[in-house]
């Protein structure tokens, strides 16, 4: 039945060449339709579940306090301070007109900058701001605070803090009337200085220095990517088009950098697979000595085409990871085209049977589907995967190898069809040619070295799951991206100038959020925690951190301020202030109050560690108010929370997929032994890799949770390939020894060809620009050779000796349809 199957589909491929175009083109027009269908996902539910907490706290944190921050680092030439943003009135006016116009950005939550801070501070320490006077500092939130804590201070504190008074009046009775007003030089560096000449306690989430100021653009939570996208780069552009006397301006932050990655994944990945496409040609016109040699190339892109409008068609997403797909696909479908190519070669020459198509079919055909169903269930392992995203990449790769498949084996038969008909191929003597020999070579291994060999790769996979756990994988972002972009060198320099460029975030929610056991649990939490991790927390904000650090002096034990003046600067807070640090309960929810604490850098293995101090120490020992939550949030424990997910099953993957095949395998070939056979040069691979990564202590990228996978499919087919042509020698009667050298020779140029295109599309992926697609290109086409060279090495020597017992064609040889 079957092989009446291939024959049928065979012939009608050839005789009905025309029609089969036609349903071909419509098909490849009605693909490329659903290619334009592809979305593209950078968001949160890329790297979490829906159902985990932190995703859940994400989508929560987002929508009352907004999402991430691009931060724009002004840093005055030498000689010249802050201060003149305010006093020089051509800088004012172009920061000004940016505010005005990043406030128009539809998706924008909240801008602040200098003057939003300053504004803000002569709010607090007058009580109107439009006419300062002494009697209305005296009279301010500001005056209040410090009033009170100086009556709760006693003995040196007590002094320290009636000193600072009596200066902060001094500084204030030598300003001459008309020059208290808002925008003077005199009453800005009132604004700025504290009585030690230092930028006030309050101010340095914003202006750091005397020197460096920031322009914090905060847009709203939880946006759509493509919207995200378009309102970060014109919030970037209006920045970037702002002209200051005495200064520049660079910008960074989580939404550029999340920016630059969507855009890179639109062109990203047609330019890798335009690559690799390149490569693969080369390799053709050099090595496969076939005529109409690229037709391979012409068919695997075809068969792309339709693997990516079928993707589109099912709302399979393109992420970070699947930007890596195309040039797989290309690596893995172009083997089917190169292998059934090929073998019409060899038949037509040779003149086995009359229609070289219909022989092609019937052995080949089945062995097709074989490699197909083991690349589909390799990377059907990557269902089990913790991250959204490595889920997506292999239903891609599942769904798209299938697709390529189907494609590489109609088309080929077909087109070739239509040539052998118009102009044969003549016949004559099969040819070795360098190629064959060479596999013949390499296979030529005697089959005692089989038990060895079994040994050897037992040993090497052992040693490799020994060390699996030792692996160091590369968790600091910032690293995962183009090192030579200027948004990373704006964020090296902001890291040096400023301390830090991404924010871990802590909201307080509770029934009582404006309560004093509130208020001093925040302030408690907040600065016990800057005290603990003074590198990893560079500075802190928070409404009530605002007023807590306006009463803190130096020799003096710092004292938090009353509830209601914490209530009080809320009030009198700009919109933009107020809109990040409070939210009214709703929809069932507490009120909130939040803290942002700017980081210093660092991986997110080091942000781990203190976000998981955090949740420990507010579950077990520093328990909020009752009803009350403290809760970490933002990108950094989003980032916290792909870490976890990467690490809590990455090597399981590997496993799984070996079993998937291995299963299947035993299955589809009858034979545990055939199973087993197939994966032995896929345990080298694995296991060799592994220790090759430890003993140079290689830093592993984040998307090698998807490289056991890869390395098995491709493994695999390669070795199921040589099995079953192996067990067809063996039914047209040849000794096992013998078999193995005649398989060798007949499909050596067709192994040498596809396995060194594979190799190149896995290891295109190494030119991208970003280092987390880089190393895992150069980490998976290493694996990839391994596996392929031992596939060709071990496998030969290993089927002619179990053979010799009769454990690989046991109730094979009197049915060549099982091949």
């Amino acid at each position: 039945m079957m092989k009446r199957f291939w024959t049928v589909l065979a012939t009608t491929a050839a005789r009905r060449a025309g029609l089969v175009t036609v349903v071909g083109l419509l098909l490849t027009l009605t693909m490329g339709f659903g290619a334009t269908r592809l979305t593209f996902a950078t968001g949160t539910d890329s790297y979490l579940n829906a159902d985990e907490p932190s995703y859940l706290t994400s989508v929560d944190f987002a929508d009352r306090f907004g999402g991430d921050a691009n931060l724009s680092v002004i840093t005055m030439d030498k000689g010249h301070t802050v201060a003149e943003l305010l006093t020089d009135p051509h800088n004012d006016e172009q920061l000004a007109a940016a505010t005005a116009e990043l406030r128009d950005i539809d998706e924008m939550l909240a801008v602040v900058d200098l003057r939003t801070t300053l504004e803000f501070t002569n709010s607090m320490i007058s009580s109107d701001p439009d006419n300062p006077t002494l009697a209305t500092l005296l009279d301010s939130v500001g005056a209040r605070a410090l009033a009170d804590a100086t009556e709760r201070s006693e003995g040196h504190d007590k002094e320290v803090r009636e000193a600072d008074t009596a200066a902060t009046v001094a500084r204030v009775t030598a300003i001459p009337a008309e020059q208290m007003r808002f925008g003077t030089p005199e009453w800005t560096d009132f604004l700025l200085y504290d009585n030690a000449g230092e930028v006030r306690a309050s101010q340095r989430m914003v202006i750091p220095d005397s020197t460096h100021a920031l322009i914090i653009a905060r847009f709203a939570g939880n946006l759509d990517v493509d919207v995200a996208t378009a309102a970060t780069n014109k919030a970037y552009d209006i920045v970037a088009g702002l002209d200051l006397n005495n200064a520049t301006v660079r910008t960074t932050g989580a939404p550029k950098l999340l920016a630059e990655i969507n855009e890179y994944l639109r062109g990203g990945m047609l330019t890798l697979g335009a690559i690799a496409l390149g490569i693969m040609a080369v390799i053709l016109l050099v090595l496969f000595d076939v005529r109409w040699r690229l037709l391979p190339l012409a068919v695997v892109a075809i068969g792309v085409i339709w693997a990516f409008g079928t993707a589109g068609f099912l709302g399979i997403p393109l992420t970070l990871v699947t930007v890596a797909g195309l040039p797989v696909m290309l690596g893995i479908g172009i083997d089917y085209a190169i292998q059934l190519h090929a073998r019409v070669e060899e038949e037509a020459r040779e003149g086995r049977s009359e229609d070289p198509m219909a022989e092609t079919a019937r052995n080949l055909g089945p062995a097709l589907l074989v490699v197909t169903f083991d690349a589909v269930f390799a990377f059907a392992a990557l269902h089990w995967a913790a991250v959204p995203m490595i889920r997506d990449f292999g239903l891609l790769l599942a769904v798209g190898v299938a697709v390529i498949c189907l494609c590489s084996i109609v088309a080929p038969l077909s087109i070739l069809g239509i040539r052998e008909y118009r102009k044969p191929t003549p016949k004559g003597p099969h040819r070795a040619g360098v190629l064959g020999k060479l596999v013949v070579w390499l296979g030529k291994l005697p089959p005692v070295s089989a038990v060895p060999l079994i040994v050897i790769a037992i040993g090497l996979f052992i040693g490799g799951v020994t060390v699996e756990e030792r692996l160091h994988i590369q968790s600091d972002p910032v690293k995962w991206v183009n090192q030579e972009s200027v948004l990373i060198k704006n964020l090296q320099l902001a890291e040096e100038q400023i301390g830090g460029s991404s924010e871990l975030a802590v909201f307080f929610e509770g029934p009582e959020v404006w309560s004093q056991e509130s208020i001093d649990y925040i302030d408690s939490f907040t600065n016990d925690y800057m005290d603990a991790h003074p590198d990893a927390l560079v500075r802190a904000s928070s409404i009530v951190e605002l007023v807590s650090d306006a009463t803190a002096l130096p020799g003096a034990a710092r004292v938090t301020p009353p509830a209601d003046l914490v209530r009080e600067a809320y009030e009198l807070a700009p919109v933009d202030v107020q809109r990040q640090v409070f939210h009214t309960g709703a929809d069932g929810r507490h009120d909130a109050l939040n803290t942002f604490f700017l980081i210093g850098p660092g991986s997110l293995e080091d942000r781990k560690v203190l976000v998981d101090e955090m949740r420990r120490d507010v579950a077990e020992d520093r328990l909020p108010p009752q009803g009350a939550t403290m809760t970490p949030a933002g990108l950094v424990v989003l980032g916290v929370g792909l870490l976890e997910n990467l690490e809590h099953n990455r090597i399981l993957l590997t496993y799984l997929s070996i079993a998937f095949v291995g299963i299947f395998l035993t299955v589809r070939l009858r034979s545990v032994v055939r199973s087993l056979l197939s994966l032995v040069p896929v345990l080298i691979a694995v296991g060799a890799s592994s220790l090759i990564a430890w003993a140079f202590s290689l830093q592993l990228s984040p998307m090698t949770a998807v490289g056991g996978p890869l390395v098995v499919a491709v493994c695999t087919e390669f070795t199921s390939l040589i099995l079953l042509r192996f067990i067809e020698e063996r039914q047209r009667g040849y000794g096992p020894s013998e078999a193995v050298d005649i398989a060798a020779a007949r499909t050596g140029r067709a192994f040498i060809v596809s396995a060194l295109t594979a190799i190149a599309g896995v290891a295109t992926i190494s030119l991208s620009s970003f280092p987390l697609l880089r190393d895992f290109g150069l980490v998976v086409g290493m694996n990839v050779l391994v596996a392929l060279v031992s596939a060709l090495v071990v496998l030969p020597p290993m089927l002619a000796w179990a053979d010799q017992r009769g454990w690989v064609t046991r109730g094979m040889l009197h049915e060549p349809e099982a091949a």
